[in-house]
Order: structure tokens, then C-alpha cells, then sequence
């Protein structure tokens, strides 16, 4: 299957996206100082983005077991984060495979995919320092990531994928890199992953806003109908219940499954991804129950306001 070739629009977008890489690229381990302990003086995230944040097991944990729990929240996210950027290499790579290299966007994915090479091995390098365990996503999830390389056709499906990972970790990034209650490496490696995320969110939702209407009716639908339930697994992969075994924090992963607090931050940081996803008619008015199915139908509704279209 040969890949469709880039639109003029999204080529000159590329050739701005490696202009702007050559200006502002970074290398985790030189801009990233590792040279300070990973003690727990200080969060690892915000503590309004830890899952347990509010309920009453968070509040009977004293100041540095907080501390330490955000220490293994953020461990487990690089883990996630490094099943994220395997399958987002797989699908750049895929799009790769077939375009030839005239084509305009084939500098811009080689200089992404070697953007993602560098955060896995950032993420790793913070695991390896923390004192963890190196926290993998759950079998189901390792088995969804799996099918969705395998079956997603080159072509926007792909970039769907990407920016359902990217949006919603650019939420939590933009708040940790801000945060001077953060520790200093875990605010490094915030602000590195959002500048060089930023350019990745901007291939990927121009090439999604070119290519889509082109797309046919059968791809788009089968796209439409598998959007919530990808969502919903890089949800999940943002909560692992290995964290609070290792704590021995009794029914933890539940308590923060049940969360109100958690369930409504969730909802406001998809709210830029499902806006998005309802302008292009990626979410339409048929496929609200399947979101509501996942447990995001509060994500969806509370994303912009533009009209919900009918089936491709």
C-alpha cells in the first residue's frame, strides 16, 4: 500500500515544524540536571494531578508520604509515557515506510520520531534514578497498543492516536513545568516534552484537518467508533493500580478511579482533544454513547461548542 502523499498545506507546515526543531531542540541529559537527588522534599507532580488527590486516603497520608506517593505517580507516568511514544513511533514509522523521500512531511516525521526516541530515553533515565519500580502498563493495555499498531491504515487514524496521548499529557506537562512546589528535574523534563510536543500537536492536528474529509466513509467510521475506546486506554494507562500495590494502599486503584476530583480534572484536560475531535466530525452524534460507554461523556460535553455532525 503506498502512502498518500502530504498536502501542499501540511508539506509547508513541515518545513516550518524542522525549521523551528533546528531552533529549539533539547537533549535530556544536558538539559535535564540529574546531578539532584530524587529525595522526596519536594512533589513530583502537582498535587491536584495525583489521582488519590482529596480523598480521605490522601488525607490521612502525612506530608512526606505524599511526596513520596507523587514520586511513584510520576515514575509510573514515564513508564506510560514510554508505551505511548513506542506506539506513536510505530505509527510515524508506518506513514514513513512507503513515502518517498521528496515527499514534504518525510523530513519533518524522521526529526519527530527522533524527538520521541529522545523523551523515552528521558523517562527511562527518571525511573532508573527514582528508587521505583519500573511500573509497566497493564497486560490489556500492552495487548490494546499491540492491535492498534498492527490495524491502524496509514493516514489520519494515526495521528488521532498521537494526539489523543499528546493532548491530554500536554495538560499535566504545562501544569508540572509552572509548579514551584515541583521538584526541578520533573519541571525539566515538563517544559522539554511541551515545547518539543507542541510541534508534534501541530503536524498532527493540521495533517488529521487535511486528510480526513478525503478519508473514506468505511475508514472514517471504523476510526469514529475506535476513538473513545483509545482515549479511554491512555486514561487508564495514567492510573496504574501497581503504584498503590507497591504503597499497599488498600483498594487504591479504585479510590482514585472514583475520584470526583480526578474524573472532573481528567475532563477539563481532554476538553482541548474532544473539541478538536467534535470540529473535524471525528466525535459525532451517534458516537456520544459510545463515549458515555468509556466513562467520558462528561469529556466530551465539556469541550467546545460546535455542531455534532451525523455519520461519515
Amino acid at each position: 500500500m503506498t502512502a498518500t502523499l502530504t498536502p501542499p498545506t501540511v508539506a509547508r507546515k513541515a518545513a516550518r515544524l524542522v525549521a523551528a526543531s533546528e531552533r529549539l531542540s533539547f537533549d535530556p541529559f544536558t538539559d535535564v540536571d540529574w546531578s539532584l537527588p530524587l529525595d522526596d522534599s519536594m512533589y513530583y507532580l502537582p498535587p491536584e494531578y495525583l489521582p488519590l488527590y482529596g480523598t480521605p486516603v490522601w488525607e490521612a497520608m502525612d506530608d512526606t508520604q505524599r511526596k513520596a506517593y507523587s514520586r511513584h505517580e510520576c515514575a509510573s507516568l514515564c513508564s506510560a509515557g514510554i508505551w505511548f511514544e513506542n506506539i506513536l513511533m510505530q505509527l510515524i514509522l508506518k506513514h514513513l515506510y512507503d513515502l518517498p523521500a521528496d515527499d514534504g512531511s518525510h523530513r519533518y516525521l524522521l526529526v519527530e520520531a527522533a524527538d520521541e526516541c529522545r523523551h523515552s530515553a528521558m523517562f527511562g533515565e527518571f525511573i532508573r534514578r527514582a528508587g521505583t519500580p519500573a511500573y509497566s502498563v497493564q497486560a490489556l493495555l500492552g495487548f490494546g497498543g499491540r492491535f492498534l499498531t498492527a490495524t491502524t491504515p496509514r493516514g489520519p487514524e494515526g495521528y488521532l492516536a498521537i494526539l489523543a496521548a499528546e493532548e491530554l499529557l500536554d495538560a499535566s506537562n504545562r501544569a508540572t513545568m509552572n509548579d514551584e512546589r515541583v521538584h526541578p528535574v520533573s519541571r525539566q523534563m515538563a517544559r522539554l516534552h511541551v515545547l518539543e510536543e507542541a510541534r508534534h500537536v501541530s503536524y498532527a492536528r493540521s495533517y488529521v484537518t487535511e486528510t480526513w474529509p478525503r478519508t473514506s466513509g468505511g475508514r472514517r467510521l471504523v476510526a469514529m467508533i475506535r476513538a473513545p475506546f483509545v482515549v479511554r486506554s491512555i486514561v487508564d494507562a495514567l492510573c496504574n493500580p501497581a503504584v498503590y500495590d507497591e504503597l499497599r494502599i488498600p483498594d487504591g486503584r479504585r479510590t482514585a478511579a472514583r475520584n470526583p476530583i480526578h474524573r472532573e480534572r481528567l475532563a477539563r484536560d481532554l476538553g482541548r482533544l474532544t473539541g478538536f475531535l467534535r470540529d473535524t466530525g471525528v466525535v459525532a452524534t451517534w458516537t456520544l454513547p459510545l463515549w458515555r460507554l468509556v466513562g467520558l461523556g462528561a469529556a466530551v460535553q465539556s469541550s467546545p461548542d460546535p455542531v455534532l455532525r451525523s455519520a461519515p
